[in-house]
């Protein structure tokens, strides 16, 4: 048994022993609502910038096309379905403004999230996302007993980008932000040790920074 003085009070910790659920949430809640702040805030520059000039020439031709539409066919909703749906242009102009708008995304994803599981993991010691070093939660290497190293980190970024990130984002949009933390939360309840999918794939788990007692530290 480890102990560690919190607020002048004596906490026991076991060795390397797991957070409590509500940390996991905070820390989870933490890194993705600043996740959401930087793709909010990337997108909304990348959608002004000269790189979404091909994305506005789409939605402009099928807007055009559908103001059109509304124009001859009036309030019949029928008739406009049906002449937007036989229109070849309309459904071409609409697929390529609907795949340029997600590529735009994709990039604002990439940059929202490399800072923060990335980039922030590899400028600490302890290999913490934001949430986590604020929640003294540390990543751990579970089959060498040590700390998380750097492949590990490597693999969970790319797990999240193109897992709960990309994948999920194509199906789901914005809703994606809040359907992870669920999902997470999930999946920690349904395993022993509290680890999510992502943690199983990349070898990792969740311990308490205090608990940590590895030869290698």
């Amino acid at each position: 048994m480890m102990e560690a003085e919190a607020q002048g009070k004596t906490v026991g910790f076991e060795r390397n022993s797991k957070p409590y659920l509500i940390k996991r949430l905070i820390s989870d809640g933490f890194d993705t609502v600043l996740i959401l702040g930087l793709f909010l805030l990337f997108t909304a520059l990348l959608m002004k910038s000269p790189l979404a000039a091909t994305y506005n020439g789409y939605y402009e031709r099928y807007r055009a096309i559908e103001a059109e539409a509304i124009e001859t066919y009036g309030d019949d909703a029928d008739a406009i379905t049906a002449a937007l749906n036989g229109n070849e242009t309309y459904r071409d102009d609409r697929f390529a403004a609907s795949l340029h708008s997600y590529l735009l995304k994709a990039a604002a994803g990439l940059m929202a999230i490399a800072p923060v599981l990335l980039i922030f993991p590899f400028c600490n010691a302890d290999r913490a996302t934001p949430g986590k070093l604020m929640t003294g939660i540390l990543p751990f290497h579970e089959r060498r007993q040590r700390k998380a190293v750097w492949y590990q980190i490597v693999n969970r970024f790319l797990f999240v980008l193109l897992i709960d990130g990309l994948g999920l984002y194509l199906l789901t949009g914005i809703w994606t932000f809040l359907l992870v933390p669920v999902l997470r939360l999930i999946e920690i309840l349904c395993s022993r040790k509290d680890k999510t999918i992502c943690d199983m794939i990349t070898g990792v788990m969740m311990i308490e920074k205090l608990s940590y007692d590895g030869i290698h530290k």
